[in-house]
Protein backbone atom coordinates (compact mmCIF):
# COMPACT_ATOMS: atom_id res chain seq x y z
CA UNK A 1 0.00 0.00 0.00
CA UNK A 2 2.54 2.71 0.62
CA UNK A 3 4.74 1.58 -2.45
CA UNK A 4 1.67 2.30 -4.50
CA UNK A 5 1.46 5.91 -2.69
CA UNK A 6 5.04 6.42 -3.55
CA UNK A 7 4.85 5.71 -7.23
CA UNK A 8 0.61 7.66 -7.27
CA UNK A 9 2.89 10.56 -5.86
CA UNK A 10 5.79 10.21 -8.17
CA UNK A 11 3.25 9.63 -11.25
CA UNK A 12 1.32 12.87 -9.88
CA UNK A 13 4.37 14.77 -9.57
CA UNK A 14 5.74 13.65 -13.35
CA UNK A 15 2.43 14.63 -14.61
CA UNK A 16 2.29 18.30 -13.22
CA UNK A 17 5.36 19.29 -13.88
CA UNK A 18 4.94 17.97 -17.82
CA UNK A 19 1.39 20.42 -17.42
CA UNK A 20 3.37 23.41 -15.98
CA UNK A 21 6.19 23.27 -18.98
CA UNK A 22 3.20 22.86 -20.97
CA UNK A 23 2.07 26.67 -20.14
CA UNK A 24 5.06 27.84 -20.19
CA UNK A 25 5.91 26.66 -24.07
CA UNK A 26 6.43 30.21 -25.89
CA UNK A 27 4.27 30.57 -29.34
CA UNK A 28 6.03 32.50 -31.61
CA UNK A 29 4.10 34.98 -34.14
CA UNK A 30 5.55 37.10 -36.97
CA UNK A 31 6.21 40.64 -36.61
CA UNK A 32 4.06 42.27 -39.46
CA UNK A 33 6.87 45.34 -40.15
CA UNK A 34 9.84 43.61 -40.44
CA UNK A 35 7.94 39.85 -40.68
CA UNK A 36 10.77 38.03 -38.01
CA UNK A 37 9.65 35.43 -35.26
CA UNK A 38 9.04 36.96 -32.18
CA UNK A 39 8.22 34.98 -28.79
CA UNK A 40 4.72 35.71 -27.73
CA UNK A 41 6.16 35.35 -24.14
CA UNK A 42 8.89 38.25 -24.36
CA UNK A 43 8.23 40.26 -27.51
CA UNK A 44 11.08 42.28 -27.10
CA UNK A 45 8.94 45.16 -28.58
CA UNK A 46 5.87 44.59 -27.02
CA UNK A 47 2.38 44.23 -28.73
CA UNK A 48 -0.22 46.38 -30.06
CA UNK A 49 -4.14 45.72 -30.11
CA UNK A 50 -6.08 46.41 -33.77
CA UNK A 51 -9.14 46.07 -34.27
CA UNK A 52 -9.45 42.84 -31.48
CA UNK A 53 -6.68 41.11 -32.48
CA UNK A 54 -2.78 41.38 -30.47
CA UNK A 55 0.00 41.52 -32.55
CA UNK A 56 3.82 41.03 -31.56
CA UNK A 57 6.89 43.01 -32.59
CA UNK A 58 10.60 42.43 -31.81
CA UNK A 59 11.28 46.27 -31.36
CA UNK A 60 9.67 49.26 -29.99
CA UNK A 61 10.62 50.78 -34.17
CA UNK A 62 8.77 48.25 -35.64
CA UNK A 63 5.42 48.29 -32.79
CA UNK A 64 5.86 52.46 -33.31
CA UNK A 65 5.50 52.21 -37.12
CA UNK A 66 3.07 49.95 -37.17
CA UNK A 67 1.19 52.03 -34.75
CA UNK A 68 1.03 54.88 -37.51
CA UNK A 69 -0.33 52.53 -39.93
CA UNK A 70 -1.82 49.19 -39.00
CA UNK A 71 -4.14 48.92 -42.23
CA UNK A 72 -0.24 49.79 -44.54
CA UNK A 73 1.43 47.07 -42.94
CA UNK A 74 -1.36 44.57 -42.95
CA UNK A 75 -2.61 45.14 -46.56
CA UNK A 76 1.28 44.69 -47.68
CA UNK A 77 1.57 47.96 -48.98
CA UNK A 78 4.32 49.03 -46.19
CA UNK A 79 6.91 46.77 -45.34
CA UNK A 80 10.12 46.43 -43.69
CA UNK A 81 12.72 43.52 -45.58
CA UNK A 82 15.62 42.21 -43.23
Amino acid sequence: MVLEQIIGSILEASMVGRFVSFLKKSEAAEDPVCHMQVDTKKAGGGTFEHQGKTYYFCGPGCRVAFAKDPEGYLSGKKGMKM
